[in-house]
């Protein structure tokens, strides 16, 4: 039946239908966006700290599925689902933000140190450090993922665990390059020094005091200890 053909009440309820499916779609392309980048982020943290934080697998599905239902024109269920599904989503978004939280910090505290001690011994290139402290800093991890508007689920995906993998080669060649350098009696105190934890003279063994005198960065450690 053709628009004219139908009663006024008939056209408010196209309507009608027409807004809650915009509606619907609305809520879901934000969920959907959220989980997407939820679970990029988690690619990216496992390339970098090495660790897999854990999540409900069922939630990726419950989006999948409550999208289907769109397309069906499934608007009851979906409501009847949304709000569980909203919760599940964001629940998974937590857990995966605090966790990246806490390895920034850790790791964060790694790369001040580094930053300090190479302001002494301009060992390593200051602009690496620089993209490493950055990115712990700021977590400015999407112009790095989302370089192609068209790019699917998957490409994204390699491109998360690319620069992930990337950023944990600069930190582990920086930190060897780094502390590295020095002999293993020496390498933790040095750390330690330059994080600005103070040592006590008498905390250093004999060989220790010798090898941290012949290091390039023995007159730091002589006003540090004093």
């Amino acid at each position: 039946m053709s628009t004219e053909g139908k009663s006024l009440e008939a056209r408010l309820l196209d309507v009608q239908e027409q807004y809650r499916r915009q509606y619907l779609a609305d809520e879901l392309d934000e969920l959907a966006e959220t989980m997407e980048e939820t679970l990029l982020q988690r690619e990216l943290a496992s390339a970098f700290f090495d660790e897999r934080v854990e999540l409900d697998t069922s939630v990726r599905r419950s989006v999948d599925e409550v999208m289907d239902l769109l397309e069906q024109n499934e608007y009851e269920e979906i409501e009847d689902r949304l709000d569980a599904l909203e919760s599940d989503i964001e629940s998974a978004e937590t857990t995966v933000q605090n966790r990246i939280q806490e390895l920034r910090l850790m790791h964060n505290s790694t790369v001040t140190a580094m930053q300090r001690l190479n302001d002494r011994v301009e060992r390593v290139d200051e602009l690496r450090l620089r993209a490493l402290g950055g990115l712990l800093n700021d977590w400015r991890w999407k112009e790095h993922v989302y370089a192609d508007d068209d790019a699917t689920y998957e490409e994204l995906a390699q491109n998360a665990r690319g620069y992930g993998q990337e950023m944990r080669e600069a930190f582990d060649e920086l930190q060897e390059e780094l502390f590295g350098h020095y002999p293993s009696e020496i390498r933790s105190l040095i750390e330690r020094m330059i994080d600005d934890e103070r040592l006590s003279y008498a905390d250093l063994e004999p060989e220790q005091r010798t090898l941290l005198a012949e290091s390039d960065i023995g007159e730091f450690i002589e006003l540090t200890l004093s």
